[in-house]
């Protein structure tokens, strides 16, 4: 699993965060990123943005989280 990559006039190839995922897990995997981006994002900004600025470990962590 990778996030952070972009294209064009500033691309760049995205970290790698951790091990895949089973295709039925995908869903649950792109919530916790998205629930991640919305807490730690200012105002108006990309996720692209978010990911350059705090680093992929806010991400990591609550996608790998384990649930007791």
């Amino acid at each position: 699993m990778s996030i952070g990559g972009a294209q064009g006039n500033d691309a760049s190839l995205g970290k790698v965060i951790g091990p895949s995922f089973a295709a039925i897990d995908m869903p649950d995997v792109i919530a916790r990123l998205i629930e991640t981006y919305i807490e730690q994002r200012h105002a108006d900004e990309r996720f692209i943005d978010t990911v350059r600025r705090i680093g992929i470990e806010p991400f990591k962590e609550r996608v790998y989280a384990t649930t007791d």
